[in-house]
């Protein structure tokens, strides 16, 4: 009897301290503002007192953890001894906790590097709370440390300094870069292949970024600095360039019947970095989905550049959960050329609208339709090749040599037949939504390591997966700590 009626106090219980939690915030709230307060600042009142004693009461937690440690702990079953005593503070979403809290080393090795077991045990990550860590990484993803701080402040928050946020946020990208390769395939593992899928579509494609290198010795920069009119207040920063270098972007999509994406993951790498290695990691995703759901058409999407086009064949075509595969070149890119073409033999707009529309409507329909539109544009070349226009041939030769080495990548009506779009706005976009929207604005520019870091996370945020990816990111910075006999 005492176990049916167990669970009922419980909630009694927890709904009598919840009350009397209310009770005293409420008291506390009159006595800062009074009850005559407007309701915004009973508010405010009440979010900055409720913040205060959330810092007051994780602070009492960590000193409490931190007290129990004794001369020697067991760190993941190694031995560890009191090294030097230290006061830290640690920073959370309501405000810094100060703590002291001893230092150990790894009993028999001389010198070895120190660790603090309170964090393993609290799983705090660079010096920020699980919470606290968690919204710097997902600030850092989304933007610039500024828009964070400024997020924190507007919910009443307390966050540590934006240099300690910027710092913090670094370690955390850089961290997450480097378990990369360990934590994706557990992550993958969680996945499953949307039940309406019946296609995927594979991408790869390059944009530029701002980096910023240092000017060789001797050397002047490539631009010019402007003229102050007042002395320098601090250092003056070292001479650099401003070089655009470009980024790698990676993307495997699924997508239904009608060819309409249904899940995409994203993946960026920079300029320094091996693009095989982020085609593979594209391709561990093809593997995961082929593995639930083999009957899945395959198919490679994405512009004409020949060097994307030999990496992304090279690995598909080693994989053998991939017996066939499809591959086009974005049907954007087609129509650039359809139109470019156009404007230089057709004089009337009209004419031209309705001449695209035509090729667009073949185009979805029969797959020899691009022998035709191939053999029409020859026609016009040999045209003005007999009437001696050497403008006219010089302005067409590039487009007729585009589509007589790529004509066999612009049958589209295959495409459509097995659920696979037509154009590679999955890869076009995650170049605007990962690199363009976060490493581009305006004044940004960016060192290899910092870029690594917030690639990392950036495309991790866009693939939807931060989530499940902090889960086990964040298990990296704790440890079974316990004290020994």
């Amino acid at each position: 009897m005492g176990t049916l009626h167990q669970l009922p106090l419980s909630d009694n219980r927890q709904d009598q301290v919840e009350l009397t939690l209310s009770q005293a915030l409420r008291r506390a709230v009159d006595a800062r503002v009074g009850e005559d307060a407007t309701f915004e600042q009973r508010e405010t009142a009440a979010l900055e007192l409720t913040n205060e004693a959330t810092r007051q009461m994780l602070e009492q937690d960590l000193q409490s953890i931190a007290d129990r440690h004794t001369e020697h702990v067991l760190i993941d079953g190694r031995l560890f001894k009191r090294h030097e005593e230290g006061e830290v503070v640690y920073h959370s979403l309501c405000g810094g906790l100060s703590v002291p809290r001893w230092t150990y080393r790894e009993v028999g090795i001389r010198n070895g590097p120190t660790v603090v077991p309170l964090e393993l045990e609290a799983g705090i990550v660079e010096r920020a709370t699980p919470a606290l860590a968690y919204r710097i990484a997902l600030g850092y993803a989304k933007g610039p440390m500024r828009s964070t701080e400024e997020d924190m402040l507007s919910s009443h928050r307390r966050p540590p300094s934006r240099s300690t946020l910027e710092r913090t946020a670094k370690a955390i990208g850089t961290k997450a870069k480097q378990c990369a390769a360990r934590i994706e395939p557990m992550v993958r593992r969680s996945e499953q292949v949307p039940e309406e899928a019946v296609s995927v579509s594979l991408g790869l494609d390059r944009t530029s970024v701002p980096m910023e290198e240092d000017v060789p010795e001797g050397e002047q920069p490539d631009g010019r600095r402007r003229k102050r009119t007042k002395p320098y207040q601090r250092k003056k920063p070292p001479r650099v360039n401003v070089s655009y270098r470009m980024a790698y972007v990676g993307t495997i999509t699924f997508h239904n019947a009608d060819g309409e994406g249904l899940v995409t993951r994203r993946y960026a790498g920079a300029a320094h970095e091996d693009a095989e290695r982020l085609v593979s990691r594209v391709m561990a995703d093809l593997r995961s989905g082929l593995r639930q759901a083999p009957s899945l058409k395959v198919g490679i999407l994405q512009d004409g550049a020949p060097e994307m086009w030999n990496l992304m064949r090279s690995a598909i075509a080693n994989e053998p959960l991939v017996p066939t595969f499809f591959q086009a070149i974005d049907r954007y890119h087609v129509n650039e050329r359809l139109g470019a073409v156009l404007r230089l033999v057709e004089p009337d707009a009209t004419i031209r609208k309705q001449q695209l529309s035509r090729w667009n409507h073949s185009l979805d329909h029969n797959d020899l339709a691009i022998y035709r539109i191939r053999s029409w544009l020859r026609d016009r070349f040999d045209e003005a090749s007999l009437a001696n226009d050497e403008q006219l041939m010089k302005q067409l030769e590039p487009h007729v040599t585009y589509f007589e080495n790529n004509a066999y990548l612009m049958r589209y009506a295959r495409l459509i037949e097995n659920g696979l779009p037509i154009g590679s706005g999955a890869t076009e976009g995650a170049c605007r939504s990962v690199i363009g929207g976060r490493m581009k604005r305006s004044g940004q520019r960016w060192r290899p390591t910092g870029l690594e870091a917030v690639l990392t996370l950036r495309a991790t945020y866009m693939s939807e997966r931060l989530p499940r990816f902090w889960a086990h990111l964040s298990h990296r910075y704790r440890a079974e700590v316990r004290n020994a006999a």
